[in-house]
């Protein structure tokens, strides 16, 4: 068997035995198509590189015992990083999760200045007591980020070269995401009924931004950029929603509005801690539509201040995806 054939045979296995947890190499057989002598040599292999763990013995169908084999869930880990906003301030939310997402420790804490500076400490501090982690994954608020990080940013939408530099620095890959689409992805993965759905950040006083996911994959649009609804004329060149109460509540509506025309989402998620109630929203903008078949097109909307559970969850999926 050559080289690639192998690797690949045993990444089909891990892959398979990884959404199984547990089976018997009877059983991955089936599900692989490869040989029980194939499957066996590679099960060898990866219980010796401690990828894969041997269980108790049960029985096949035929009466016969037969080994069980466990998913090393603890065999590499993920260090998440959520940057967000909770009654006006900036806060770093810490986590570190096994290959199946499972949370094994979570913490937040208050951030003087969204830089990354202010993670140096805690990232070193994780790595030092959890040597297996294999990946750094960072959400960050598109709106707020400040000195060296904005301007890395800012001249790489996509983040390659920032992240190039903390790779470099932590000798682990690392993969930046921004709240919004960590958060939408999050969102889809809690409404899997929805084939499409939007996530849309509405704080008065900030920018607001917007993120669309199509059946588990985000639409980044060309640089990385789609969703830039601070730009639609009725935000007047500002992109800023006002912190007036009304004012903000009548530009949210027809922010809603605007993002329902035109792309029309099963659902949209709206992250907010001031605004209106859900159902309140959304009969707003039923108000405001001028004809029947747009009230039918009307998507179901849902108002939310759990924006960090969803980016957290949504930075799993994308981190797990790279691993």
């Amino acid at each position: 068997m050559s080289h690639d054939i192998r690797e690949r045979n045993l990444e089909m296995v891990l892959r398979t035995l990884h959404k199984e947890q547990v089976a018997t190499a009877s059983k991955l057989n089936k599900l692989t198509g490869l040989s029980v002598v194939t499957v066996n040599k590679l099960l060898s292999q990866l219980v010796q590189s401690g990828q894969v763990t041997e269980g108790t013995r049960t029985k096949n169908l035929k009466g016969r015992p037969a080994t069980t084999y466990h998913f090393n869930a603890a065999y590499k880990l993920v260090l998440i990083i959520s940057c967000y906003k909770r009654g006006g301030h900036d806060y770093a939310g810490y986590s570190i999760h096994d290959l199946f997402g499972e949370c094994i420790e979570r913490r937040e804490e208050l951030l003087q200045s969204v830089h990354t500076d202010e993670f140096k400490v805690a990232i070193e501090n994780y790595l030092e007591r959890y040597p297996k982690i294999a990946m750094i994954g960072i959400s960050m608020p598109s709106d707020s980020i400040g000195g060296r990080m904005a301007s890395a940013l800012r001249r790489d939408p996509l983040s390659k070269r920032l992240a190039q530099h903390m790779k470099n620095r932590f000798h682990l890959p690392v993969f930046f995401e921004t709240d919004i689409n960590a958060a939408t992805l999050g969102a889809f993965k809690r409404h899997v009924q929805y084939e499409f759905v939007c996530g849309l950040a509405l704080v008065p006083g900030r920018s607001p931004v917007c993120s669309f996911c199509y059946n588990g994959s985000l639409i980044r649009g060309r640089d990385g950029l789609a969703g830039e609804v601070k730009h639609f004329p009725m935000y007047n060149n500002i992109g800023i929603l006002p912190l007036d109460p009304e004012a903000a509540n009548d530009l949210a509506v027809r922010t809603l509005q605007a993002v329902t025309c035109v792309l029309n989402p099963a659902l949209i998620v709206v992250y907010s801690e001031s605004l209106k109630s859900g159902p309140t929203l959304a009969d707003r903008l039923k108000r405001r539509l001028s004809n029947e078949a747009e009230i039918v097109l009307m998507p179901k909307i849902e108002v939310t201040d759990k924006i960090r559970e969803d980016i957290v969850s949504g930075m799993i999926t994308l981190c797990l995806q790279y691993l």
